[in-house]
């Protein structure tokens, strides 16, 4: 990397936190009000009953996650806050008595918030950040442990329009040491992997208008554009969303498409929608045609039993198309269900097929009380012939597969 990138990078770090502790401690001393301390906290408990693997006795696994945060208010306009996160599958230990590495426990996010207003707000750090809907930028808190950034983030709100802009390293790669960069072993090249972008949302009337800009480079891809439009609203009872979005770069042309539409029916709503990620005609060519979902929560659109994550390596960059039905039902104030039916399909064909099966997917979930809530899930998939070739699952054959978990939520406050 050149030296004055490289000095540049950290004089925007170095300075906006000399400036926070010398004027937040000149600051203290003067106001009795500060500082100011509020906490919060999350104990999740799942376990999952797992036959996704076809030709292979199920299995079963328990699933914990504890986070504790504190938010440590210096002045009106400074903030300060700290999560840490215990997330583990019980059993994994080497050793019962002597195993006491904890692997899993972690720093998941720590930031410093500079901002007066909802105008603008300054936050460094390590941060979680979902964008829209969380169709490219999630933070997939399904996971036991969640995504992260490391970076800097500016969000507002001016005249109506709701901003963000942000820079993350997601992958820095000269050697460094606790000290810092190691003299010797830092290679001195610009290929740290970054991600930067921005979004902007507004309302018009019933319908709410939403951009999303994404550039990444050397992380997932190794240099992408993204641009997406959405739109989604509701007028009396009928329900519609719509969303497109381009992706460019060096040898990349990739595009995705979602159409939904549905009605709300008394204490419920049926939807129908459509998704189109964009495949890979030819690979052997130089241009990649299948569309990236970048750093998405592909959890929520694909269906629960995460067959389609790694949607353009998992499926030969043969893109995707998703078919579904989604019904949900409020059954009392502390109750709804949801039923989805997805029907895969490849973008292009491989082997003369499109076909890769269908997944019924029913979730349950109920209020307890303050602060508890408890949630069932059981999905079905049928595999099709492409699914042997395509999804590593089904390589000893097309088995119906199942999957089903039941999980406890403790939020506080």
């Amino acid at each position: 990397m050149p030296q004055r990138s490289r000095r540049l990078r950290a004089f925007v770090v170095a300075f906006p936190a000399a400036c926070l502790f010398l004027i937040a401690g000149s600051a203290l001393a003067q106001d009795p009000e500060f500082p100011a301390f509020r906490f919060d906290g999350q104990f999740r408990l799942r376990g999952e009953a797992d036959g996704r693997t076809a030709g292979v006795d199920p299995d079963a696994a328990t699933l914990s996650r504890i986070r504790g945060g504190v938010e440590i208010s210096l002045l009106d306009w400074v903030r300060v806050y700290a999560q840490l996160q215990d997330a583990r599958a019980w059993g994994t230990e080497d050793n019962t008595l002597t195993d006491a590495s904890a692997e899993q426990f972690d720093l998941h996010q720590g930031y410093a918030d500079l901002g007066r207003t909802n105008n603008f707000t300054a936050r460094l750090g390590r941060q979680s950040m979902g964008l829209a809907d969380e169709r490219l930028v999630g933070a997939v808190e399904w996971t036991n442990t969640g995504r992260s950034f490391d970076g800097v983030r500016m969000f507002g709100e001016y005249k109506g329009v709701t901003w963000t802009a942000f820079w993350m390293n997601v992958a820095e790669r000269d050697e460094l040491l606790s000290v810092g960069p190691h003299p010797q072993l830092n290679q001195g090249d610009n290929d740290d992997g970054w991600f930067i972008g921005g979004f902007a949302t507004r309302k018009f009337g019933d319908v709410t208008s939403e951009l999303t800009v994404l550039f990444d480079r050397d992380a997932i891809t190794d240099e992408s554009y993204t641009l997406n439009l959405r739109a989604h609203g509701r007028t009396g009872s009928v329900l519609y969303e719509g969303a497109a979005a381009y992706q460019g770069g060096p040898g990349r042309s990739a595009y995705f498409a979602s159409a939904k539409a549905g009605v709300a029916i008394g204490r419920g709503t049926v939807a129908a929608q459509l998704d189109y990620l964009s495949g890979d005609n030819d690979t052997a060519d130089t241009e990649t045609k299948a569309f990236n979902t970048l750093y998405a929560t592909n959890h929520k659109f694909y269906g629960y039993m995460d067959y389609f994550l790694d949607i353009p390596g998992r499926l030969d960059q043969a893109g995707l198309i998703d078919a579904f039905l989604r019904g949900t039902l409020t059954t009392s104030e502390t109750t709804n269900v949801r039923l989805d039916l997805h029907r895969f399909l490849t973008a292009q064909k491989r082997n003369d097929e499109r076909g890769l099966g269908t997944e019924l997917d029913l979730v349950g979930r109920w209020r307890i009380e303050q602060p508890a809530t408890l949630e069932l899930g059981i999905g079905i998939f049928v595999p099709e012939d492409l699914a042997s070739d395509l999804l590593p699952a089904f390589a000893d054959g097309k088995n119906t597969t199942w999957w089903g978990y039941a999980q406890l939520i403790l939020n506080w406050p």
